[in-house]
């Protein structure tokens, strides 16, 4: 396992941390009502963050449970990549970035680590599968 493997990891799980702090911060404020405008986007919010949070966090901790018993993660990442992408691609084309909250530190962590988590957990999954196949 390579270093960059390492650091790779510590940003996944820093972004999982900002966005568990965020999502509790928003829940403080009042809830994806806090951040919508009509009662559809309010509903859509709701629900996706509670299927985005309750799918992303087991497959996290299926992940590290896959990590200390030392079997192949290069499927979870892969798993775990492509629900981050549609979940970004989502965001900015169909609910047009409601979730940034410009006045909210944790939003802004969010939003500036997500392109960052987006590369690395692709990164980590490539290089999980080229490990675990002895491609490299």
């Amino acid at each position: 396992m390579t270093n960059a493997y390492r650091v790779a990891e510590l940003i996944v799980f820093a972004f999982a941390a900002s966005v568990l702090v965020h999502t509790l911060t928003v829940i403080d404020m009042g809830g994806a009502e806090a951040i919508t405008t009509s009662p559809v986007a309010y509903q859509m919010a709701q629900d996706l963050v509670y299927y985005r949070a309750t799918i992303t966090g087991a497959l996290i901790i299926f992940y590290t449970y896959l990590r200390f018993t030392q079997r192949p993660v290069g499927k979870v990442l892969a798993i775990v990549a492509v629900i981050s992408w549609i979940a970004f691609i989502e965001d900015y084309i169909a609910l047009d970035n409601i979730f940034f909250l410009a006045e909210s530190l944790t939003g802004k962590a969010v939003q500036g680590l997500r392109p960052i988590y987006l590369m690395t957990i692709v990164f980590m999954a490539v290089d999980a599968y080229r490990r675990e196949n002895r491609y490299g």
